[in-house]
């Protein structure tokens, strides 16, 4: 069991750019100790959704053409990992509702990584991305496209601490035709305008009271 190592791929991906990729290695469930681990080592069908997590992250993070996005948004989800065995009471449980609850959020986590292959990728940057950036995703064709942006980090105003805490911009939405192009249903004054080779945002997208979507080019990466 335990073909994806969670702690491994924790510390891989906060060294950022590092030669060794910690992440391709098994994991070894008797060295298991946190209980996020364990619980996976100890649930087969656990372990094998996060083992097709862990292939689909890294045939999806050798090939995107945007480096460093994969990792990034890995990042997110393994912060938010263990409180999949949380309920209602805020507890830690390793039962049925526990496990079930694991097991969506990795499925969901392993579509969506599968789904960045199939995107039309825009950017802020033309180099490595990092969470402070910002990255477009569209998907769909022509009249029925769906969008994911993701990016723009600020840390919390009142207790600054590194990535993952803070605030980022993560919407996923639909995107419905209006004049000159595309927008949001919640944000109908940014008009988003796709070419080959770059969208242009008109207007700007508050994502939180500390990050937004600002107007201007952003490159096409794919």
């Amino acid at each position: 069991m335990g073909r994806f190592s969670w702690s491994g791929l924790v510390l891989a991906c906060v060294l950022l750019g590092q030669a060794a990729p910690a992440w391709s290695a098994s994991f070894d469930c008797r060295k298991a100790s946190r209980p996020i681990e364990k619980f996976i080592c100890s649930n087969p069908e656990l372990d094998a959704a996060d083992g097709r997590m862990g292939e689909a992250y890294r045939r999806v993070n050798a090939s995107f053409p945007l480096k460093g996005f994969v990792q990034a948004t890995q990042r997110g989800f393994l912060a938010g990992y263990p409180y999949c065995m949380h309920g209602l009471d805020n507890r830690p449980s390793t039962g049925p509702a526990a496990l079930r609850r694991c097991v969506d959020m990795v499925q969901r986590r392993t579509a969506e990584i599968e789904s960045y292959e199939r995107a039309v990728v825009y950017a802020s940057v033309a180099g490595p991305f990092t969470h402070d950036d910002l990255a477009i995703l569209v998907y769909g064709p022509e009249g029925r496209k769906r969008v994911r942006m993701w990016g723009n980090w600020m840390p919390d105003a009142f207790d600054p601490k590194p990535f993952p805490a803070g605030a980022i911009c993560d919407i996923d939405d639909d995107l419905k035709p209006v004049r000159g192009g595309f927008a949001l249903d919640a944000y109908d004054d940014a008009v988003m305008r796709f070419s080959d080779g770059e969208m242009k945002l008109k207007g700007y997208i508050m994502c939180s009271a500390r990050t937004v979507i600002g107007e201007g080019s952003y490159k096409r990466v794919r």
